[in-house]
């Protein structure tokens, strides 16, 4: 396996490399001893980015891509088998719950992930975490569950307790939006984040050839690019929006566009 053309062919920079190799690895490995392999959590990107290598490159290769649940972001790269289809694995992936959760208490994501870290666990190893008003949802590995389990005692200022749970039973999160409206030009990248996210079109311009936008969480450099309803838009200490319809144009052949703001 050529890895070094893979990554160059697939990868748009080289911030991903180190972590695009380790899966790399993982396939080569794979493919050689035919044995069940899966991947630490991948961001959204890179996990994209596998699944074309998988099916245009080793498109005989059994896979699948998953984070634990329908809507998860960050996901686990199984390999699995020729021998073997996926009703005969078991995802080696656990849910950590904590529900004394005391109400009003606003912890948030960046809480959660510092004191799980705190115990000198890697990000890798941890998919999502869901914050809904009255619990937390930690995504891990089997192996690394019950250590979580009983180690993780405090959140903020706040004690806690935690139990495993199986995957299946994980609780998506509840999103909350706003709803922005207002009329742009053209579709363009630049044009809807200077809506939605109420900056001026020169920064939006600027901060997506900076490499601080992306769009479905794959990282778009170029301004023009031009979005479709149910578009989703994540622009780095801004937050994330969603194109959600394009509701015609105006007199001066504008297009009116409907924004949902996630808060």
């Amino acid at each position: 396996m050529d890895k070094k053309d893979i990554a160059r062919r697939y990868l748009l920079n080289d911030k991903f490399e180190i972590e695009f190799f380790k899966v790399l690895d993982k396939i080569e490995i794979f493919i050689k001893k035919n044995v069940f392999k899966y991947t630490d959590f991948l961001d959204p990107y890179l996990a994209f980015l596998c699944s074309e290598v998988l099916k245009t490159k080793f498109d005989y290769v059994n896979f699948d891509i998953t984070g634990g649940y329908k809507e998860a972001e960050r996901k686990i790269l199984i390999l699995y088998p020729d021998y073997c289809d996926e009703a005969c694995f078991n995802t080696p992936l656990k849910v950590i719950k904590i529900d004394n959760i005391p109400q009003g208490s606003k912890l948030n994501h960046r809480d959660v992930l510092g004191a799980i870290l705190g115990l000198g666990l890697k990000r890798e190893k941890l998919g999502d975490i869901i914050i809904n008003d009255n619990d937390i949802q930690i995504i891990t590995f089997q192996e690394i569950a019950s250590f979580i389990e009983s180690n993780i005692y405090q959140i903020g200022r706040y004690r806690v307790s935690a139990y495993i749970d199986d995957i299946d039973n994980v609780i998506p999160r509840k999103n909350s939006f706003i709803t922005i409206t207002g009329t742009v030009k053209s579709l363009r990248l630049d044009s809807i984040s200077s809506v939605g996210f109420k900056v001026s079109r020169t920064k939006a311009m600027s901060d997506i050839k900076r490499e601080k936008l992306k769009v479905n969480f794959l990282p778009v450099l170029t301004p023009s690019y031009n979005l479709k309803e149910g578009d989703l838009i994540s622009y780095r200490g801004n937050g994330r929006i969603i194109l959600d319809k394009v509701l015609g144009k105006t007199k001066k052949d504008r297009y009116k566009v409907s924004i949902k703001k996630f808060i």
